[in-house]
């Protein structure tokens, strides 16, 4: 097992239940910008991305001036494998943006929702082979039962859902890199949306002078396009936190809270169409976390357990 993901021992118990109370909110944050984006679905998903990256870095900066760790980012810039590793880590997320918020205002919140559904058992499948995380048995059934789910869906539509894959994807490749990356939490986020402000600026520039941006048009579409940096800051500022503290896997545990928000919102707010066939998949998705979240609760009491007498 590698040393950035040793088990949680009792010493650094109280930050593992701040890691998950803070990985709690970040999905909280998530789950709710599906309705969030769905208000401003004449705005172009690229406008949005472009936003949720210039605002982002506005309240980035107020918290790294707030938390005084400026020379911390200082030490970071210096180093180039951190600047190149969150310079792609910046992009990876962009990308994610833009196709999540495409999703919405297309029509395909479900399907983004079974991305993100998928995410985290990839994240588990992602800790075994690269943080020394073994798969137990219950694991591998929770897996099993996903992939089936995935080829139901597959069968039923008739193509694979190839945008809920990328999403849930991309999204695991991100939060696997940030966990290896050796910078703090708010310092990382600070310098990924430092690297995106000058093409993000530029797009919106762009936007504006050829007619196609939406920001400063009216006060709503404004004020809107501002607070998704807000949103964004405060998600992705919770998962960086939560995902230096506790287990990578542990993390993926927790990243059901942000899809069902979202599926509950697609169906029953948005009022996309449903299927036997999706809530079939859905159905065996569900199943699958729930025995993963089971083998995970069993787990984490035994190591309570045995650590009970180191604490004496």
């Amino acid at each position: 097992m590698s040393a950035i993901d040793q088990p949680i021992s009792s010493t650094s118990l109280s930050e593992a239940k701040k890691g998950i109370l803070y990985c709690i909110t970040a999905h909280i944050f998530w789950g709710l910008m599906a309705y969030y984006f769905k208000l401003i679905d004449k705005v172009s998903p690229v406008e949005i991305a472009v936003h949720r990256g210039l605002w982002s870095l506005v309240i980035a900066f107020a918290v790294i001036w707030f938390l005084g760790q400026f020379d911390d980012v200082r030490r970071a810039l210096a180093k180039p494998r951190i600047v190149a590793t969150l310079t792609l880590t910046s992009f990876l997320i962009v990308f994610n943006w833009g196709f999540y918020i495409w999703a919405i205002q297309n029509g395909r919140t479900i399907e983004a929702s079974l991305g993100y559904y998928i995410n985290p058992l990839l994240n588990v499948v992602v800790g075994a082979l690269f943080l020394g995380e073994r798969f137990t048995r219950t694991q591998l059934v929770a897996i099993a039962i996903a992939v089936t789910a995935v080829v139901i869906q597959t069968i039923a539509l008739g193509v694979v859902p190839w945008l809920g894959l990328m999403l849930g994807a991309t999204f695991c490749l991100y939060g696997f890199i940030r966990k290896t990356v050796d910078v703090g939490a708010t310092q990382g986020f600070f310098i990924e949306v430092l690297i995106l402000f000058l093409p993000a600026l530029a797009v919106a520039l762009w936007m504006g002078e050829t007619g196609q941006a939406a920001f400063l048009t009216t006060p709503f579409y404004t004020l809107m396009l501002m607070g998704c940096g807000a949103l964004t800051a405060g998600a992705l500022l919770f998962f960086a936190a939560a995902i230096k503290r506790i287990r990578y896997s542990t993390a993926g545990l927790m990243q059901y809270i942000s899809p069902s928000l979202v599926f509950l919102t697609a169906v029953f707010i948005f009022g996309e169409p449903m299927d036997f066939w999706r809530w079939l998949s859905f159905a065996m998705l569900w199943a699958a976390l729930a025995i993963y979240s089971y083998a995970a609760i069993r787990t984490g009491r035994r190591l309570e357990v045995a650590e009970e007498p180191a604490q004496a």
